[in-house]
């Protein structure tokens, strides 16, 4: 294993770190505020509204300029910044905006990063597996805090999280990319480079497919972590019990990550996306039924089967089906479109069902969202090899 791999290992540790301390804990927190759940859905969704944007932006920079390494660095630095200032703000719609802001340097990070795997070489499983880790940690150590002291603990985590990414970020070697002075006077041709680039991407059939089916099964892992603490308390669990409970959910995904190329090289990576999303959807619905909060925690392997497969092997399948110049843009277009806009959706009406159905009821909704993304997968063809 060289140096690089071994940061870029640090790097997914931290940068998930980070987006688990915060993200699995925030409505959590909102409702500690004196929130609705509708007013948790919208906060959340306008900061992936804002993702949306920020993802093609960036991903355009990205491309264009080859300059990974600061370009990551500095939106991890940003996204630290907001969110101390963000622990001090109680008002519901300050509070949206600068969470909003957060997102736009915060969303980002993890498809650049697994941009640069992928163009660096480096086995993406096997790195990104370390982002399940992370994200574990964060979840577990946020969450026994926070138990024992105060939510806001998460504002703090996350920021000391996307310090020491941007640190491990900054000591990526200099040749993989290029000076931010040659970054900046390129920036006014990103415009036109990236017109040629979207040109590309939808008369690319395959893509638009791929992209389009796996809409339905992004924006539940993503709302997931909103709505999971409301469910687990919902089956009599404890703030205590959902810390261990996520740290063994999100953990379980590591190992199915690492072997995910092995599986994918022997039933190929189409199949094995099918087989991780009609999982979410038995998952979910099962979820639905609010079963005992020790029976969800038993079963916390069934989150590896779906996020630690199908969210490297998406990546792999993209990259199969665009050129490597458009790596990044394809890459942030998918997480924009796929994660972004559909946890959006998930977020917007899981908030609504919150407050009239309760937990049981959002995870309902999950499940049938994510049979649409099954039936769409499977009628276009998209399980059979690229």
């Amino acid at each position: 294993m060289d140096r690089t791999h071994i940061r870029y290992i640090f790097i997914y540790t931290f940068s998930y770190m980070a987006i688990g301390s915060m993200m699995p804990l925030i409505g959590r927190y909102l409702a500690q505020e004196g929130f609705t759940g509708a007013q948790i859905g919208t906060v959340t969704a306008a900061g992936t509204l804002v993702a949306i944007f920020a993802s093609a932006f960036w991903g355009g920079v990205f491309d264009r300029c080859q300059n990974g390494r600061k370009v990551v660095r500095t939106l991890c630095i940003c996204a630290a910044a907001i969110a101390l200032g963000l622990s001090t703000v109680h008002i519901y719609g300050i509070f949206l905006i600068i969470y909003a802001v957060m997102y736009f340097f915060q969303a980002p990070v993890m498809g650049l990063v697994d941009a640069m795997c992928l163009e660096d070489g480096k086995a993406l499983g096997s790195a990104r597996m370390w982002g399940a880790v992370g994200y574990a940690l964060g979840v577990f150590i946020s969450g026994r805090i926070a138990g024992a002291v105060d939510l806001r603990v998460i504002f703090f985590m996350y920021a000391a999280s996307y310090i020491l990414s941007a640190v491990f970020t900054a000591s990526m070697k200099k040749e993989q990319n290029v000076l931010i002075d040659e970054c900046e006077a390129q920036i006014v041709e990103i415009a036109s480079e990236e017109k040629t680039g979207f040109g590309a991407l939808l008369h690319n059939k395959k893509y638009l497919k791929l992209i389009a089916a796996v809409f339905f099964v992004g924006g539940t892992n993503v709302a997931n972590n909103t709505y999971f603490t409301f469910l687990y308390s919902d089956c009599g669990g404890s703030m205590a019990g959902m810390a261990v409970a996520m740290l063994l959910m999100v953990g379980s995904e590591a190992p199915f990550m690492a072997w995910s190329k092995k599986l994918s090289d022997r039933f190929t990576l189409e199949k094995m996306i099918l087989a991780g999303m009609i999982i979410s959807v038995i998952r979910y619905s099962w979820y639905a039924t609010c079963p005992p909060a020790a029976a969800i925690t038993a079963l916390f392997f069934l989150q590896g089967m779906v996020n630690g497969i199908v969210l490297v092997e998406v990546i792999r399948y993209i990259g199969k089906v665009v050129p490597a110049g458009l790596t990044g843009l394809a890459v942030s277009g998918y997480y924009a479109i796929s994660s972004n806009a559909s946890t959006i959706v998930c977020q917007m009406i899981g908030g609504v069902i919150l407050d009239n159905w309760g937990g049981g009821g959002v995870y309902m909704f999950f499940a049938l969202y994510n049979l649409i993304g099954v039936i769409l997968y499977i009628g276009f063809g998209l399980h059979k090899r690229a």
